[in-house]
């Protein structure tokens, strides 16, 4: 029986695929590394116009329609809350079996105008500084994370409009600062998704659910 440690030994085929597998598998290890948490470069440069300047300007002229409505609709809050109140029991006279009970018509009417007012400041917080993160971070999950508080913001807007500032006696403006702010979170979105902007993001990690089992 021959020595395996001794030099002059020449292997066996079994050995030498033995060997060939682990070479594959550790390639293949190094490879997966690579794909999941790929380098940073060291230096990006300065981030495009369109994500440091263009996108803040549009969010900018958003915020301000937006603290606009925050401030008429703080300053209205009874007014506001008195609409929507009649309005609730207008729907329970003449859609009952849609409408809310009417027993809690009152609490609804209290709660839903200043939750949604300090709502919009929530997301403007939100929104900023996920927006100033993405280029001070070079990150593009912040910018990801950005878009997404910025879709949520959109869906809510419409029915901030209808349930705050769609009544004869609400300043006629009101609903149309509100379009403003829609519009101008639109643009800011597009311009933090310009092909230059994608360029100077580093990519985005792969995550293998292979690769989550394995590790476990």
């Amino acid at each position: 029986m021959t020595d395996p440690d001794d030099p002059d030994r020449i292997p066996t085929q079994a050995e030498l695929d033995a060997e060939d597998m682990a070479a594959i598998e550790h390639r293949s290890r190094d490879r997966d590394e690579a794909n999941l948490y790929p380098p940073r470069p060291g230096d990006p440069g300065p981030a495009p116009a369109a994500l440091s300047l263009h996108a803040r300007v549009a969010w900018w002229g958003s915020a301000i329609a937006g603290l606009i409505s925050v401030v008429y609709g703080f300053l209205n809050l009874g007014m506001i809350s008195d609409l929507l109140r009649a309005r609730l029991l207008e729907g329970v006279v003449n859609d009952p079996r849609n409408a809310s009970p009417e027993d809690q018509v009152d609490s609804l009417a209290g709660f839903f105008p200043p939750f949604m007012l300090a709502t919009i400041v929530v997301f403007l917080v939100i929104e900023y500084a996920l927006l100033v993160a993405s280029v001070t971070h070079h990150s593009r999950n912040c910018r990801n994370f950005f878009l997404a508080a910025v879709v949520i913001n959109l869906m809510c807007i419409p029915i901030g409009i209808d349930l705050l500032f769609d009544y004869p006696e609400v300043w006629s403006a009101m609903p149309v600062i509100a379009w403003l702010q829609f519009a101008l979170l639109i643009v800011a979105s597009v311009f933090t998704l310009r092909r230059n902007v994608n360029q100077w993001l580093p990519d985005a990690t792969r995550m293998r659910p292979t690769k989550m089992f394995r590790a476990r």
